[in-house]
């Protein structure tokens, strides 16, 4: 975590690569559509910057509470080794309670992320040729996933910086396809409808899907609580160890 954060902050070459095959969708897009859109400016680093901030403190913190588990146990040092299990599980029940929380009631995730996903259209979305990082993020997205907005069309209503809003009800990057042939119609008030518009299906809904149905983020959530859980263990049976071995006088 500490490595990956560490490499996008500081390493801007192998994260614009990383997300390379993101922006040439929507570079795809728009040849087809007729359209040129410039993201020679795109910079990833400025989109996931504070995201890396996080990974590297959160980084330091695993390392630093695997220092004292190892230390710990290797030189069975009981109080190291309280301390290491008491944060440890700390850290999982935290975890456990997330993932509960996202499971039973994702509407506590849902309050907290959509006002924030809905303020970057409003403010900083600038249309289907916005060279910007968040329009070209958000173009690309809608583009890759086959949605609209975070719910729907309706959250670019008003956006301050989408000039085009008094042309289109949606972003072109809503149209299901858009090219020189067909035009920008399946955008306009007159022309948008389900046939040639993902303009009722919201982004959001397909970012969870594809999150929840994907067997990896499931299995690797699965695989680091049942890691965490087995350090309990561990620690548990080291310290019982320790304190039966543990001359009296």
């Amino acid at each position: 975590m500490f490595a990956v954060g560490l490499t996008v902050h500081l390493n801007a070459e192998f994260s614009q690569k990383a997300f390379s095959s993101f922006v040439d969708k929507l570079d795809e897009a728009a040849k087809e559509a007729g359209k040129s859109v410039d993201t020679s400016d795109f910079n990833i680093a400025e989109v996931v910057g504070s995201i890396t901030i996080v990974l590297i403190v959160l980084g330091l913190v695993i390392a630093i509470v695997a220092f004292l588990g190892i230390t710990g146990a290797t030189c069975c040092v009981k109080h190291v080794l309280i301390v290491y299990l008491v944060i440890t599980l700390v850290l999982f029940l935290a975890q456990l309670i997330m993932l509960l929380i996202f499971v039973i009631d994702r509407s506590v995730y849902d309050d907290a992320v959509k006002p924030a996903l809905k303020d970057t259209i409003q403010e900083e979305f600038t249309g289907f040729e916005g060279n910007d990082a968040p329009s070209l993020i958000w173009n690309a997205l809608m583009i890759e996933l086959k949605c609209c907005g975070v719910d729907s069309y309706s959250d670019f209503t008003g956006a301050k910086k989408w000039t085009d809003g008094t042309k289109y009800i949606t972003p072109r990057a809503c149209c299901k396809k858009v090219d020189t042939a067909t035009g920008d119609a399946c955008a306009t008030f007159a022309g948008a409808s389900d046939i040639n518009n993902n303009w009722k299906t919201g982004c959001y809904e397909k970012l969870y899907d594809y999150v929840v149905s994907d067997a990896v983020v499931i299995g690797a959530a699965a695989g680091v609580l049942g890691f965490q859980l087995l350090l309990l263990i561990l620690t548990i049976v080291i310290l019982k160890t320790a304190a039966a071995v543990e001359p009296e006088f």
